[in-house]
């Protein structure tokens, strides 16, 4: 009950947190929280860089590593203060939760086992038979994935664990950029650790040479600045654990809370892939995260070195923080240069909501042959772990389902098979159904027919007799008629 679902990978999944000082610490942008103070403090202060490593580990390790990772992190007391004030509700309310139930919930993964070598996982006797044999000797692929507002990097790791098991290395970042509900840097003056809790627009304060009129003006202001920060922090993580696993340079890096580590796991060898094909993964504000870096350059200072992306997949990407026209590929000088491979993966209410809904099927074109799929039943939150932590009877039926749903596209997309998925997946065309108003509610409501799970095709980035897939100017179309914002 205190449990997530097992990833159903044939690897078993090791977990390792690790922590990067950044020295001297970068201050980025002019936003500042008020602290009573006519000037406040800097909001973005890049201080240390943390993430979370998910990777398949050997079946003799995962017998003598504890198995089961805290999903909240601690202590307790910083969490409930954070959510707190990152949803509004009050202390008291939410402890009760978090101690009966949050407190308990386990991420299922072996904590600081070490990285299985892909050419010693065909030899181990202990293996299954579904690995043994198999001869894998290529290193494992890397993927990078960044969270939404309110995320960090447990919040996805049924995705990411899922990964990890099919035989691939996830860097799950932990955003410092204040849209986590709290997070714990090291400070560089004092060396110690402390809280830093969510950052609402509200709470920011800007120069005078800013034109910001009203609160959406400070809202898309601080949202780009975070980007900016955000995409700072995955060339940092990137560069560490290239640096690691191609060179054996360890570096700065430490584990996030001191724990001893076996670094010679890590080290010993190109183990993974981090000079190619390296894919890219978020949600939400994440998903904005993933098109600011394919959108541009790597940063000029510290000496960043390029992330080769090939694969990118945007979850319920929120487009709004992006300056329009765009986002847009790079130029490449090469024209055997290909563009990474782009899907994106709406929830219903991205769909139904037109004018962002339009505005995907403007922007995703750029990047030849992508896609765009929307999952029937789905909502936003349905990419993250909150839907299927709710025990029965509180849980929807339909929240497992979905999530094994997004689970195979996301795999599948990674490795090139996303036509064999959906040839065993439910598709359908995409068709909108009006609910009349009821007594307590006098506005209507639309949602998409079909079952929970079902997956619509929008874009034709797939072969033309892909089961399912419909006319994005059709699907744009149904949305345009009595469209609403939901």
């Amino acid at each position: 009950m205190f449990s997530l679902s097992e990833p159903v990978g044939p690897y078993p999944v090791g977990a390792t947190t690790f922590a990067l000082p950044v020295r001297p610490p970068r201050v980025m942008g002019t936003a500042k929280v008020s602290a009573g103070q006519a000037d406040g403090e800097h909001a973005l202060q890049l201080e240390e860089v943390a993430f979370t490593l998910y990777y398949p580990t050997s079946p003799s390790a995962a017998k003598t590593h504890r198995k089961g990772m805290h999903w909240l992190m601690r202590p307790l007391s910083d969490i409930v203060r954070g959510y707190s004030h990152f949803t509004g509700i009050a202390s008291y309310i939410l402890w009760p939760l978090v101690v009966c139930f949050g407190a308990r919930m386990k991420i299922p993964v072996h904590v600081n086992a070490p990285l299985l070598s892909p050419q010693s996982q065909a030899e181990d006797p202990e293996s299954s038979s579904e690995i043994a044999g198999q001869g894998q000797a290529a290193p494992w692929p890397l993927v990078i994935f960044s969270h939404g507002l309110g995320g960090g990097r447990t919040t996805y790791s049924q995705i990411c664990a899922h990964l990890a098991s099919t035989g691939k290395v996830v860097i799950a970042m932990e955003h410092r950029d204040g849209t986590g509900p709290v997070c714990w840097p090291r400070s560089a003056k004092t060396g110690q650790h402390y809280a830093k809790l969510y950052i609402s627009p509200d709470e920011v304060i800007w120069p005078p040479q800013h034109d910001i009129h009203n609160s959406s003006d400070s809202r898309f202001a601080l949202r780009a600045e975070q980007l900016e920060f955000r995409r700072r922090e995955i060339y940092f993580a990137y560069s560490a654990i290239r640096d690691l696993a191609l060179k054996g340079e360890r570096g700065a890096l430490q584990t996030v809370d001191d724990t001893p580590l076996d670094w010679t796991h890590w080290t010993g060898g190109e183990w993974v892939r981090c000079d190619e094909k390296v894919s890219i993964i978020g949600h939400s504000f994440g998903g904005a995260t993933v098109f600011s870096i394919l959108s541009n350059t790597r940063p000029e200072e510290d000496n960043f070195p390029h992330i080769p992306v090939s694969h990118a997949l945007a979850l319920d990407p929120w487009l709004e923080p992006l300056t329009s026209p765009g986002p847009e590929p790079l130029a490449v000088e090469d024209p055997a240069t290909k563009h990474p491979k782009l899907l994106v993966i709406n929830a219903e209410g991205f769909t139904i909501w037109k004018d962002h809904f339009q505005r995907v099927l403007e922007v995703v074109p750029a990047w030849t042959g992508s896609n765009v799929f929307t999952i029937v039943g789905s909502q936003h939150v349905s990419f993250s772990d909150f839907p299927v932590m709710i025990p029965a009877p509180f849980g929807a039926a339909s929240a497992r389902p979905i999530m094994n749903t997004i689970n195979t596209l996301a795999a599948a997309f990674l490795d090139d098979a996303l036509q064999p998925a959906l040839e065993k997946l439910p598709t359908r065309r995409m068709e909108i159904r009006h609910i009349p108003s009821n007594w307590w509610s006098k506005k209507g409501k639309r949602e998409l027919v079909g079952n929970a799970g079902d997956v619509i095709v929008h874009l034709p980035g797939l072969p033309a007799d892909t089961c399912g897939r419909t006319d994005a100017a059709d699907d744009l179309q149904q949305v345009a008629n009595g469209h609403a914002k939901l």
